[in-house]
């Protein structure tokens, strides 16, 4: 048996699952664990129930360690691909947050389908949609604040991107694609009004929930990701095949890391 270890926002969180389920479907008995929840309430808690899941929920980590015998987790020793995380031979309990499509990339079309709202959406979010899907060239910007800025140990870890990269990935996107709206998700609307000022810019200014906003940076034809696994997701389950997706080039302060996609551009 496996289990792995469910913890963090939203798009912590759907890592974890993906890298789960591309276990299971190599023929690993795996299962959640989400315990880590009773006591860890940022970013709104356990949120893979808002979609179609398949991997069934866990007992606690210390009674799967009583029922197996296991004196301790394996945990993922940096940001960087393990091989041998993908290669597990007996039971396991998984701690990481397994932040590359190298571990699921090859599920793709699985995640797709398990990734889908099991719920119906909000009138404004529906709203919001339709404006997104009648434009003639849409594209997401995600800037995210919040605990990046206000969270001393968080900013030394993640830092923010600056409003140059935001500028530079704006006129990639104008130069390929004509009369382009920009839907623009943050947690700091205001900050963004007063210091990004963007032509045909729609702010998606309600009250934020996360899986009904990230579906909306998903049915963008392209995307500007902040240096977030949130709008990492936004942009990686869109399904156009000709979307241009824009990352930060530099997503960590000093932490060498694999996230963004190779086929991504990156600033």
């Amino acid at each position: 048996m496996i289990i792995v270890r469910i913890v963090g926002g939203l798009g912590n969180q759907m890592f974890q699952y993906a890298y789960a389920r591309a276990l299971s479907l190599k023929g690993h008995n795996v299962t959640l664990d989400i315990s880590k929840f009773k006591k860890y309430k940022l970013h709104g808690g356990y949120q893979l129930d808002k979609y179609k899941i398949d991997l069934n929920l866990a007992d606690s980590f210390s009674t799967f360690l009583g029922k197996i015998g296991l004196k301790k987790s394996k945990k993922e020793k940096s940001l960087l691909f393990e091989k041998e995380l993908k290669s597990l031979k007996g039971n396991e309990y998984l701690k990481g947050y397994f932040q590359t499509e190298k571990y699921f990339k090859e599920i793709r079309e699985t995640l797709l389908k398990e990734f889908k709202i099991n719920q119906p959406l909000s009138e404004q979010t529906n709203k919001i949609a339709n404006l997104i899907l009648t434009s003639k060239n849409s594209c997401s910007l995600h800037i995210r604040r919040g605990d990046y800025i206000s969270d001393k140990k968080a900013n030394s870890v993640h830092g923010t991107c600056n409003l140059d990269y935001y500028k530079k990935a704006i006129e990639i996107i104008k130069s390929e694609y004509i009369n382009t709206s920009f839907f623009v998700f943050s947690d700091d609307i205001l900050w963004t009004k007063e210091n990004l000022p963007i032509e045909n810019a729609i702010f998606v200014d309600v009250k934020s929930i996360p899986h009904e906003d990230m579906y909306l940076m998903s049915i963008c034809s392209n995307n500007i990701t902040a240096n977030s696994s949130f709008s990492w997701w936004g942009a990686w389950l869109n399904k156009n095949k000709t979307k241009t997706v824009i990352a930060p080039k530099q997503w960590f302060v000093n932490k060498e890391n694999e996230i963004a996609c190779e086929n991504w551009i990156k600033i």
